[in-house]
């Protein structure tokens, strides 16, 4: 069935027969005629009773029509909303971001979309790692950013890599991790972690947990990196995370990264549905996106 038998229907039940409704779509009344009879013999059901050039929908095609007007309308605003965001006037994106793409890239994509698209209106949702492809997969936002492990089981998604990093492991100067030379889980876990979740490349380093170690690998968990950072600098507890977001506290001594044999990628995704992509102005967002990171990391290598 597609959006063309949908209007035929709907006309048709509106018209009360295949003449005023044809009219109505502007085609001939026997290529309406044969459509509806395609349809019919398509979906094995008989959608409209036909007598003496009316026409009454069956229980099937009054089904048919109740919720075609819903998705027509529907459409219709997509498209709409598809026309108006494409310009960047009165239209609205959503973007869900966990911990760290809350950091990285969001801030400086946002400056530029408020340079590019003056007249957009954006709503950012905070959530954890798996709660944003949770959003994006429900529809509740139009684009995400988001670690690649998280993304893995969605493969219908739209993914767009923005840059990787490497997941470390950082304490305040003194702590005796720091002793540690290429420490083992059994050797960090020891000591109380801070993180915003267990991604699976950490659970797959740590392997089987005693007791101790479990509790002292979810010792301190929040979606706030600003509150893990802060429980390192605080405390004896080893925050783990993307090194970009523990960068200027280790630049100033304030945090020493711990010598361990964790080997786990962070690479950050923009993500959006097959649906989204379709609409330039999220390919647009996809480009401000990379060239947010890109043109930033270069000034920091410069």
């Amino acid at each position: 069935m597609e959006l063309r038998h949908l209007e035929q229907i709907l006309e048709i039940c509106r018209a009360g027969g295949f003449s005023g409704a044809a009219r109505k779509l502007q085609i001939s009344q026997p290529t309406l005629s044969k459509s509806i009879a395609r349809l019919e013999d398509q979906l094995s059901l008989k959608l409209f009773e036909r007598s003496n050039g009316a026409a009454r929908p069956t229980a099937y095609g009054t089904f048919v029509a109740q919720r075609a007007e819903t998705l027509l309308q529907g459409v219709a605003a997509l498209t709409r909303d598809l026309e108006q965001l494409a310009r960047g006037e009165e239209g609205r994106v959503r973007i869900a971001v966990g911990p760290a793409s809350r950091l990285k890239p969001l801030p400086e994509l946002m400056r530029r979309v408020a340079a590019r698209f003056p007249r957009l209106h954006v709503e950012t949702l905070q959530e954890t790692g798996p709660g944003v492809m949770t959003a994006l997969q429900e529809g509740r936002v139009d684009m995400a950013f988001g670690y690649a492990e998280h993304a893995a089981r969605y493969g219908d998604l739209i993914r767009k890599k923005l840059f990787e990093d490497q997941i470390i492991a950082v304490a305040r100067p003194g702590h005796p991790a720091l002793e540690l030379r290429d420490a083992g889980p059994r050797e960090l876990l020891q000591h109380a972690i801070a993180l915003p979740n267990v991604v699976p490349g950490v659970a797959r380093w740590a392997g089987d947990l005693t007791r101790e170690e479990a509790d002292n690998l979810r010792a301190f968990v929040s979606d706030d990196y600003g509150l893990i950072v802060q429980r390192a600098l605080e405390t004896d507890t080893v925050a783990l995370g993307a090194s970009f977001i523990f960068a200027e506290h280790l630049a100033a001594g304030r945090l020493v990264q711990v010598s361990t044999t964790l080997d786990v990628p962070y690479d950050c995704w923009m993500l959006t549905t097959a649906e989204r992509w379709r609409s330039p102005l999220i390919k647009a967002m996809a480009e401000l996106s990379k060239a947010a990171v890109t043109e930033r990391a270069a000034c920091a290598a410069a």
